[in-house]
Order: structure tokens, then C-alpha cells, then sequence
């Protein structure tokens, strides 16, 4: 089974036979007599590549080359476009303008039409490893490199685009900050290594806790936060104090048996009314300071109208 698929559009039987035998070895070939069937069999079998004829019965080969390279769903498609042996310079360029990535000439040789397949599958291939290789880069970008938790900025800005769509669509929302209680005795007394790796298996704790959709980011030093889009208050508060419990109840290997480490947390809910998701942030911080006064190692609520819940 071959991981690239070719569609080809040509009326011509002839020329669709010879395609398909050249490339039967390479790639599946789909064939097309028409561009309204082309369009379908597009959408339909996703091919990496596609061989256009510039003279269709039913529509001008530019042109529907030109649709494939507006749609969204496909734009990303190179076609290759098979001209006449006359065609002249204007044709050659509005083709080239339309979005085609190279041209066959007719009469068609069979070597020449799969070099030039060959060089665009790999010249696809190499994009798609160039596009994969730039999103793992911008994933990482957005990570804090200790403890694979968002780093502060894409937290906030993650937390942003998530209120604004709450926002349009009325959902719930709970944003918490969390603070590792008395950390700098740990750094202070076992060292910092020991502290990373309290840190890690802390934020394990944290991701094992939560949702796919929740995101944990970490602020700073030993301060996170968890936004839970979609929760209340109450549901996000069982979430927490099980992920509060869970931490406390860690032991690590380099430190002694009694050795533990709590957190606080201090949430809110994320109302319509806060102008950026920083009013709520503050609400949280708020609400944290309020478990440090507490004792440390609790949950604390401040709601939007900043009524302290116990």
C-alpha cells in the first residue's frame, strides 16, 4: 500500500492509461475524464499530488487549478498542469499565477513524467517534514524546558483565546494558581537538583490530575497555574483537592521517607465580566494568599464578586 496517492485529471483515455502505468509502481493513481469529478474524487481520496490537464471538457484547467489553491481543504495540494505543446508565454504565466507548481508538455514521454512526479512528492515530502519540524518548534517555544508545563506567556495567551471563546459561547470557566509551600527550604537543604526533580514529579502529579483540555502553566519558580475550561466552581474544587491530596501524599527517591512536599491553590471562576483573563488571575493570586494565611496545604474560592468561600 503506497503512502502517496496521485489524482489525475485528463480526458483523454489514452493519456490517463499511460499516467497510471508509469506511476503504478511509485503511487496510487486516481484518474478524472472531467473537473467536476476531479473536485469530488479531491475531497474525497486527499491525494499528495495532482496531474491537471489545462483543456478539460467541462472547465478551464487554470482555472480549476486556481479553485483548488482557494480552498482551504486543499490549497495545499501541488498540481501539475499538462499543456499543449504550443503554449505561449501569457498561458504559461497565469498558470504559474494560478497556483500550479510545473507544467508537462504533451506529446507526454514517460520518464519525464515521472521525474517531475517524483520531484514534487519529494519536494512535498520535505515541506511536510519542514512543517512538522516548525510546529514541534513553536510546541516547545510554549514549554517551560523543566517541567514541560506552558511557559508563562502561552499560558496567558492560551488563557486569553480560551476566554474569549467562553465569552462568545456563555461556557464556564475556572482558572487556579497553585505555589509549592516552603520550596525554597527544599533548595535550600537538599540542593537545587533535588529541588528540579521535586518540581517534575510535582507537575506529573498536576497533569495526572487534570483533563486533556485543562493546561497547566507554570508562572515562575514554583507558582503554576490550571485553567479548566468548561468546569464550575464545585467541579473544578473536587479536581483540585484530589490533586492537592495526591501531591502530599508523594515520596522521592533522593529524600528522606517522611519527606513531603503540599501546595496551595487559589481559584476562581473566569466571569463574562473580566475585561482580560488577568482580572481573573488576580481573583486566583487572591485566593491563594488566602490558603497561605490559612495554613498552606488548603483550596480557596474567591468568586467574581469577590466573596472569599471556605
Amino acid at each position: 500500500m503506497f503512502h502517496e496517492k496521485v489524482l489525475v485529471i485528463d480526458d483523454s483515455a489514452i493519456v490517463l492509461e499511460m499516467i497510471t502505468r508509469t506511476l503504478a509502481d511509485m503511487v496510487e493513481v486516481t484518474t478524472a475524464t472531467t473537473g467536476k469529478i476531479g473536485l469530488h474524487l479531491l475531497l474525497e481520496h486527499k491525494p499528495t499530488l495532482v496531474v491537471l490537464d489545462i483543456k478539460l471538457p467541462d472547465v478551464d484547467g487554470a482555472k480549476l487549478c486556481a479553485a483548488i489553491k482557494a480552498d482551504k481543504r486543499t490549497k495545499h495540494v501541488p498540481v501539475l498542469l499538462i499543456t499543449g505543446e504550443d503554449i505561449d508565454a501569457d498561458t504559461e504565466t497565469q498558470a504559474f499565477a494560478a497556483g500550479a507548481a510545473d507544467f508537462l508538455r504533451k506529446p507526454l514521454h514517460p520518464t519525464v513524467v515521472r521525474a517531475r512526479v517524483k520531484q514534487q512528492l519529494e519536494l512535498e515530502m520535505r515541506t511536510q517534514a519542514l512543517n512538522a519540524a516548525n510546529t514541534e518548534l513553536q510546541r516547545l517555544a510554549g514549554r517551560d524546558t523543566l517541567t514541560s508545563c506552558l511557559n508563562r506567556n502561552y499560558f496567558i495567551s492560551s488563557a486569553e483565546a480560551e476566554h474569549s471563546r467562553m465569552r462568545r459561547h456563555g461556557h464556564a470557566m475556572v482558572l487556579a494558581i497553585l505555589d509549592l509551600d516552603h520550596f525554597k527550604l527544599v533548595n535550600d537543604t537538599y540542593g537545587h537538583m533535588v529541588g528540579d526533580e521535586v518540581l517534575r514529579c510535582t507537575t506529573e502529579c498536576m497533569h495526572d490530575a487534570v483533563r486533556q483540555e485543562d493546561s497547566v502553566g507554570r508562572l515562575g519558580g514554583e507558582e503554576f497555574s490550571i485553567l479548566l475550561p468548561l468546569s464550575n466552581v464545585a467541579g473544578a474544587v473536587k479536581v483540585l483537592e484530589r490533586m492537592r491530596e495526591h501531591i502530599a501524599a508523594l515520596r522521592f527517591k533522593d529524600l528522606p521517607e517522611d519527606f513531603s512536599v503540599t501546595v496551595s491553590i487559589g481559584l476562581t471562576e473566569v466571569s463574562r465580566g473580566d475585561a482580560k483573563i488577568e482580572d481573573a488571575m488576580k481573583r486566583a493570586d487572591d485566593a491563594l494568599y488566602q490558603a497561605k494565611a490559612d495554613g498552606r496545604n488548603c483550596v480557596r474560592v474567591i468568586t467574581a464578586d469577590a466573596m472569599p468561600l471556605q
